[in-house]
């Protein structure tokens, strides 16, 4: 993948702001808002995060190698390489850390089992039903496409029955440990019945 942005033109991205597909992070505190921003741009137009710049103050900050290494780590783990083009560059003795963002062509890009998009005012959101349908219905019918769908539904399935199961496993888990604390205040009632 190509990189897109560069000591030439890193000023003038900074200073035309944020847009659909050009997301400025100072730092990243929570890493799961990385995960949204990355499925929202994929399931959009793609785009570029940039990382150690204050839009608000409109200031160069730079990253940390610690911050960079935990962000690449992160990607990893995601397994979505062929997604993202992640590197950095020093500018006023400062590093950026850029993440280039592909646009998904075959299936919705996925965090923690939900699908976001990246809105032409600039914000994040959790795909809605409307959404889904018209990413899909763009999409040429071909045998790829729908192999590639069917995938996804079952792998969207796999993760709802890994979450009900969970789910039923905490209530069990809740229901003997309300049992517990009735018996142990029924026991507790009886003592103190009889002692005093």
């Amino acid at each position: 993948m190509q990189r897109t942005i560069n000591v030439q033109n890193i000023y003038s991205i900074l200073t035309n702001g944020e847009n659909e597909t050009i997301e400025f992070k100072r730092t990243i505190h929570n890493i799961t808002i990385l995960g949204k921003i990355i499925s929202a741009f994929a399931n959009a137009n793609g785009g570029n995060i940039i990382i150690g710049y204050d839009e608000q103050y409109k200031k160069i900050i730079g990253i940390s190698e610690t911050e960079q290494q935990k962000i690449k780590s992160f990607i990893e783990r995601l397994n979505i390489q062929n997604l993202c083009t992640v590197y950095s560059f020093a500018i006023e003795d400062k590093t950026l850390l850029i993440i280039e963002v592909q646009k998904a062509d075959d299936i919705l890009q996925l965090y923690n089992g939900q699908a976001y998009i990246r809105m032409s005012d600039t914000s994040t959101r959790l795909m809605n039903t409307t959404d889904i349908k018209k990413y899909y219905a763009s999409m040429p019918a071909t045998t790829a496409n729908v192999d590639a769908l069917v995938n996804q539904i079952t792998s969207i399935y796999d993760l709802l029955i890994e979450q009900k199961n969970a789910s039923e496993t905490a209530e069990r888990k809740n229901f003997f440990l309300n049992l517990g604390f009735c018996i142990l205040s029924a026991i507790i009632g009886y003592l103190l019945g009889v002692f005093f």
